[in-house]
C-alpha cells in the first residue's frame, strides 16, 4: 500500500514511531532497504537497537515511548515471546498473555524528538502503539510536519478518537486502502490523494 501511494518514489524520509523489529512487519524496511530511504525508529524495547544498527543503517533508532509529554516515565507491560503487543495498557497486553515484565520507559513527545534530530520534512509517519495513538498525537503538529501519507494502527477503542485528529487537520482517509488493511489506516492532506 506504501508502495502504491508513493509510486515507488526513491529517497524519501520516514519516522516509524513503534518500530519494533527491524525487519519483521516493518513497514520502512523496503523503503530503506530497496529505494534508499532514511528515517528515524522510534522504539522504547532497547533490546532491538543491535539489529537496527546493523541492518538498518540508513534509520537512527531511538528508545522512547512517544506520547503527550516529554522527560516522563511511561510504564511499557512486555511479553518477551510476543514483542510486537508490548504497550502501556496492561488490559490490552493481558489479552494476549501475562506480561513477563514491566519496564519504566523515558517519554517524548513527537514534536520534541523532531525538533532535537533537526527533521523538518515526513514523507511518511507510521505509528504502531497499541492503544497510546491518540496521546502520542496529541504531541505532534502535524500543520508543521505535514507527512505526505501516515499510517496508523487505529484499534476499536480509539479509532474514532484517531478519525477526529487527522479530520480536524485537514487530512482524509485513503478510501482505497480501507478494505485491504483492517488493523491500520492511511492518510493523506487533503487534495494529494489522487
Amino acid at each position: 500500500l506504501i508502495r502504491d501511494f508513493f509510486q515507488d518514489r526513491r529517497n524519501g524520509v520516514f519516522v516509524d514511531v513503534g518500530a519494533n523489529h527491524y525487519r519483521a512487519t516493518s513497514k520502512t524496511y523496503y523503503l530503506e532497504t530497496e529505494l534508499g530511504w532514511s528515517g528515524i525508529a522510534v522504539e522504547p524495547q532497547r533490546e532491538f537497537a543491535a539489529d537496527w544498527a546493523k541492518h538498518r543503517p540508513r534509520s537512527r533508532f531511538l528508545p522512547f515511548f512517544v506520547s503527550d509529554a516529554s522527560n516522563q516515565t511511561a510504564r511499557l507491560y512486555v511479553i518477551r515471546r510476543m514483542s510486537p503487543v508490548a504497550s502501556s495498557d496492561p488490559a490490552f497486553v493481558q489479552r494476549f498473555g501475562t506480561p513477563d515484565e514491566v519496564r519504566d520507559v523515558p517519554t517524548i513527545t513527537l514534536n520534541d524528538l523532531l525538533d532535537a534530530e533537526r527533521v523538518t520534512r515526513i514523507d511518511f509517519l507510521s505509528m504502531d502503539i497499541e492503544l497510546h495513538e491518540p496521546r502520542a498525537l496529541k504531541g505532534f503538529d502535524i500543520q508543521r510536519f505535514k507527512p505526505s501519507l501516515v499510517c496508523i494502527e487505529a484499534l476499536l477503542p480509539v479509532r474514532q478518537q484517531i478519525l477526529d485528529y487527522f479530520t480536524g487537520h485537514g487530512y482524509v482517509l485513503v478510501g482505497k486502502y480501507v478494505w485491504v488493511d483492517l488493523e491500520n489506516l492511511y492518510f493523506a492532506p487533503l487534495g494529494a490523494v489522487r
